[in-house]
């Protein structure tokens, strides 16, 4: 990769640190004018537009970076983040599923059993964390634990769901 390219989106990066969005997406533009299959470029475009409020060109940044390079986790995270955060869990899930086959981390499964609850899909939002809990022993996954399971039995007695959790 072009070196030029490389300092392009690291100033990029540096500027979506500074809130100065319009200019690092400009920044990615021009990188990508040069360097139209560097993956990184895309997913830090897509990170700019998300936070320029354009959710639907964020992702469209992200799908082309893992179209160049579909293992990229921070696409792959970044695509499940606005998934989520747009309402899609079903799609959202599916990204969540491929980054904790990719990396198995905790915090990752902590973010698929998000989606889980959101789904109403309890049990196994449990056993993610479960597992987040035994690769890193946070007293945080032994709360959302306990919350979900609260929201197994409400739902078993008949009074309702509880708050989801959140991460």
């Amino acid at each position: 990769m072009d070196s030029k390219v490389r300092v392009m989106v690291h100033r990029g990066i540096d500027l979506v640190k500074q809130g100065r969005f319009e200019e690092a997406l400009s920044l990615y533009d021009q990188a990508l004018s040069i360097a139209p299959e560097y993956a990184d470029a895309w997913n830090n475009r897509g990170v700019a537009l998300y936070r320029l409020d354009r959710p639907d060109d964020a992702l469209e940044s992200y799908d082309k970076a893992l179209s160049i390079d579909p293992h990229n986790l921070d696409a792959l995270r970044n695509m499940a983040f606005v998934l989520r955060s747009e309402g899609r869990l079903d799609e959202a899930l599916v990204f969540y599923n491929a980054v904790v086959e990719e990396t198995g981390e905790a915090a990752d499964r902590e973010s698929q059993a998000t989606v889980l609850v959101g789904l109403g899909r309890l049990e196994e939002a449990v056993e993610a964390l479960h597992m987040a809990y035994e690769q890193r022993p946070h007293p945080r996954f032994k709360e959302e634990i306990a919350a979900v399971i609260g929201m197994i039995q409400a739902l078993k007695e008949g009074s309702g769901t509880a708050t989801p959790i959140k991460d």
